[in-house]
């Protein structure tokens, strides 16, 4: 799938390497900026896909209203990643991170395996700075105004497809816009349980996700269903261990329907998941899912 968008236009004048001292200027800048913006983010790889955003961001805190294909309301407050819905903040089960973010703690860090390079560029018709930066698993280019010292493209290539995030609209805005915008949240810190984590995990890795919640003799299920790459129906349920429901017996049921069945138990919640794929498909979906889980 090919996606044509906004043209970048790169007109080097001298390669120039800046050195840490312009690294550390632009994250002073950064953590100093309040601004309102519009982008879009395209995912390349085995599953494409294309988001379109609108963020208020104000140093390091950003909040983002994704608009489509699916809305999607999130924070990022003081290092913490909050679900927003109706006007509520709640902690995410996962911490939930941007290639943005990603970006400016590899610049924060900078490590001794990350390599890092600037450059005089020109940016549809501006003139910018390109940063490279390279580690052991993948590759960033940033491109910042010169005059702003304002992020306005940045692009991860990775072995299994790249990441690239453009902005199409930026504006300053006052600090207290943004503040007031966040103290129109009711903030929730309390820790997400089980049953939410897991959710989240499964949410991440399937596409057209649908979630329900069902009650068969006063055992609560959540039922996770979705497509599993490459193209496989999946559907996952999850409730407690204390239900005194047997996973075998349920990943019994799948099976004599002609499907791939595992159960995996996790904290205090059993997740049985079914689907039409292949077994060496699935047993290594539920090893990304649960990773390190």
């Amino acid at each position: 799938m090919r996606f044509f968008l906004y043209p970048i236009i790169f007109l080097i004048a001298a390669p120039y390497v800046f050195g840490a001292s312009f690294i550390n200027t632009f994250l002073t800048s950064y953590a100093s900026q309040s601004i309102q913006a519009q982008r879009i983010v395209v995912e390349e790889g085995q599953n494409a896909k294309v988001r379109y955003e609108n963020i208020l961001r104000n140093g390091k805190n950003e909040i983002v209203n994704v608009m489509a294909p699916m809305p999607f309301e999130w924070a990022l407050i003081d290092g913490k990643t909050y679900v927003i819905d109706d006007g509520e903040m709640r902690l995410s089960p996962v911490p939930i991170v941007d290639i943005e973010q990603r970006f400016i703690e590899l610049l924060s860090s900078a490590a001794s395996t990350t390599a890092i390079a600037t450059q005089n560029v020109v940016y549809q018709g501006e003139p910018s700075i390109q940063i490279n930066l390279i580690t052991r698993n993948s590759t960033y280019v940033g491109i910042l105004s010169k005059n702003s010292m304002i992020l306005k493209f940045i692009k991860v290539q990775r072995n299994d497809g790249s990441i690239s995030m453009i902005y199409t609209q930026i504006a300053p805005i006052p600090i207290d816009y943004f503040n007031k915008v966040l103290n129109g949240f009711k903030i929730y810190n309390a820790t997400p349980d089980t049953v939410e984590m897991v959710v989240w995990q499964l949410i991440s890795n399937l596409s057209n996700v649908n979630v329900m919640s069902m009650k068969i003799n006063d055992v609560t299920f959540t039922v996770v269903s979705g497509m599993m790459s490459p193209q496989s129906n999946t559907v996952c349920y999850i409730f407690k261990i204390d239900s005194k429901v047997s996973p075998d017996s349920l990943v019994s049921q799948f099976k004599a329907q002609g499907y791939n069945s595992i159960a995996v138990k996790y904290n205090d919640v059993y997740v049985v998941v079914a689907t039409n794929g292949k077994t060496d498909e699935l047993k290594a979906w539920i090893s990304k899912v649960f990773a390190n889980k």
